[in-house]
């Protein structure tokens, strides 16, 4: 499943950087007359990506400064790419498609998944 998420005109979005969208889950970013939509997820860090700057063709992540290829989000200098989202500009308004966000799991379940991963290191004293 997924979700269609307005972001507003075209023509507002700013070209120098980056904006988050879709309660902070993706970051839209206009290249030239398109609109490219990745993970709001640097690969470095797993920090947000918004509010990082647009310069000579890259979006650099606001925190590290590791730069991405626009339009394809490529890693400059390594290997990986950011995950992308459709998008598609409808009379004048940007559009992202995004997938349903995770389920939501209660702090119970994820303390009982990290027990059941969690194994005593066989040198250590009790």
């Amino acid at each position: 499943m997924s979700v269609d998420v307005r972001v507003g005109p075209l023509a507002d979005l700013p070209a120098d950087r980056c904006i988050a969208v879709g309660d902070g889950r993706a970051v839209v970013v206009r290249v030239d007359s398109d609109v490219v939509a990745f993970a709001n997820r640097c690969l470095h860090k797993d920090s947000p990506l918004a509010g990082g700057r647009v310069f000579g063709g890259a979006l650099t992540c606001p925190l590290h400064f590791w730069r991405y290829d626009l339009p394809d989000g490529a890693h400059r200098g390594g290997s990986g790419r950011l995950p992308r989202y459709p998008t598609r500009v409808e009379d004048g308004e940007v559009v992202v498609v995004l997938p349903d966000p995770p389920p939501v799991i209660g702090l119970r379940e994820q303390l009982l998944a990290r027990a059941r991963e969690w194994s005593r290191d066989p040198g250590a004293r009790p």
